[in-house]
């Protein structure tokens, strides 16, 4: 059952369902030179109609298809994901911050695309003005595995929540049982436009480049091909075309890069 947050253009009827729970969802069975796997985290990723779609699903999927690659794509909580593209040649998780802890874990290609990193709180709900008295006094729920961990804890927050999954966070957040969310900015202006009860707290600046993650043993030719394939989705407007769609009031807060 959909929660009432959550309104139907950003999950469709019945697939909060899979965003709560973190059920896998396969998007192609069939045998693959190379595994995607993603989480549910609208606009980048998302179940619409039994398919995986999104801001970084689209791009990935256009990228295969135009290099002939055959591959498989699934979705499951992002802790397993992350950790099949660690350990498993040929595993690719997307779409990824990269952050320089992570840089030389992974091959990468890239960029998808970046979104700068929030601090969201429920509307109307109290928290410090300063960010220092926030970071010492406030809970806030975040991913694991997931690049704004890096971010908090850079920033001194010691009170952090961890989730598997982002729709157990904005429940937890709207329920008042976290202070704090740190969402995408992609992701907040998703929310807002949905009419989710949430307000910007803070920003933390910089804006992370979204890549696909894949395992360093993973063939080197086909992480050539997919390379090649990005730069042509990027040379000939899918890229900017797919984030509008998906993204159009949030373009200015998730900047593409262009080298």
């Amino acid at each position: 059952m959909m929660r009432p947050f959550l309104k139907a253009k950003w999950v469709c009827a019945g697939t909060f369902a899979v965003l709560a729970a973190a059920l896998p969802a396969s998007d192609n069975a069939r045998a693959a030179d190379i595994h995607l796997v993603t989480e549910n985290y609208p606009p980048f990723n998302f179940m619409e109609d039994g398919k995986i779609v999104g801001v970084g699903a689209d791009q990935v999927r256009e990228i295969m298809q135009r290099e002939g690659i055959e591959f498989s794509l699934e979705m499951m909580p992002w802790p397993r994901a992350y950790w099949l593209a660690e350990n498993r040649k040929n595993h690719c998780v997307f779409t990824t911050a990269m952050t320089p802890a992570r840089a030389g874990s992974f091959s990468w290609i890239s960029p998808l695309g970046g979104a700068e990193l929030l601090l969201v709180k429920k509307a109307g709900t109290q928290v410090p003005s300063s960010i220092t008295d926030i970071a010492q006094n406030s809970s806030v729920g975040t991913q694991r595995s997931d690049y704004s961990e890096y971010v908090l804890q850079n920033n001194g927050f010691s009170n952090i929540d961890y989730f598997d999954d982002i729709g157990a966070i904005i429940r937890q957040l709207t329920q008042e049982r976290l202070d704090l969310a740190a969402i995408s900015s992609m992701m907040f202006h998703t929310l807002i436009e949905q009419g989710v009860d949430v307000e910007l707290v803070h920003g933390f600046g910089d804006i992370i480049g979204n890549g696909i993650a894949c395992h360093p043993d993973t063939d080197q030719a086909l992480l050539g091909k997919m390379q090649n394939g990005l730069n042509k989705i990027i040379a000939d407007g899918f890229q900017l075309k797919t984030l509008k769609k998906y993204a159009a009031s949030s373009a200015e807060s998730a900047q593409l890069s262009d080298n």
